[in-house]
């Protein structure tokens, strides 16, 4: 699966870049891409769902396995190396994504607390870095593609919730704040110019996040994030 998704950017990202040449071939100025850009997108991006990740909540409790949330980031545009523009810069994703205990059975007796036997679970991951990229197209659109090395962080909250077989059992909120990792992300996106400053963008894109922290230790994992938005010049 993690093939065949790289595989997909690679060839959106040359459908894209096949895209570009022909708005070239249209107009009287093929000029380089840039010469800076920030990207304003709405994201999406899987979670990690080891159980090393979330507080102390019963194995049957559903857990988010997608956040939303915003994919920022700034580049400019600094040399040409053979037909590639290449590009630095930096980006931000924050996402966030939430979970909660189905609805009860109509014969199921309510809880004289009010509460579930399962909390809900909400997760918040953060992760920020430089990037450098190759850049195809020229100033009117252009495919690229990118990676870089930062950091990520995550937290997960969970919600008070009863125990199933003790009612009067109530275990408080729970909180837990992982440390910063380190984070590799690459991949590839695209945007196109509709106004001389104004274009449409998405960006597809791994993040490996490495294993760490001490008390608790999470594993490594690798999240794929996807964003659509604008781009500014």
């Amino acid at each position: 699966m993690r093939r065949a998704a790289i595989a997909g950017v690679l060839w959106l990202c040359l459908g894209a870049s096949m895209g570009a040449q022909a708005t070239v071939g249209q107009t009287a100025a093929p000029d380089r891409p840039g010469p800076w850009v920030v990207d304003l997108r709405g994201a999406t991006v899987s979670l990690p769902q080891d159980a090393a990740f979330f507080p102390d909540i019963p194995s049957s409790t559903a857990v988010p396995s997608r956040g939303y949330g915003l994919d920022v980031g700034a580049h400019i545009y600094v040399l040409q190396l053979g037909p590639a523009r290449v590009g630095i810069g930096g980006m931000l994703l924050r996402a966030r994504g939430t979970a909660s205990p189905g609805e009860p059975d109509e014969d199921e007796k309510p809880s004289p607390t009010g509460l579930a036997t399962t909390p809900d679970v909400a997760a918040l991951l953060t992760t920020v870095g430089p990037q450098i990229s190759m850049n195809f197209g020229s100033r009117a659109g252009w495919s690229y593609l990118s990676a870089g090395i930062g950091r990520a962080r995550m937290s997960t909250r969970a919600s008070r919730f009863v125990d199933e077989d003790d009612e009067d059992d109530v275990t408080a909120a729970q909180l837990i704040e992982h440390g910063s990792r380190s984070s590799l992300n690459f991949g590839g996106g695209a945007r196109w110019f509709t106004r001389e400053r104004l274009a449409v963008s998405f960006d597809v894109r791994f993040h490996i996040i490495g294993a760490g922290g001490e008390e608790p230790a999470t594993p490594g994992s690798t999240l794929l994030a996807a964003s659509v938005g604008v781009s500014l010049r």
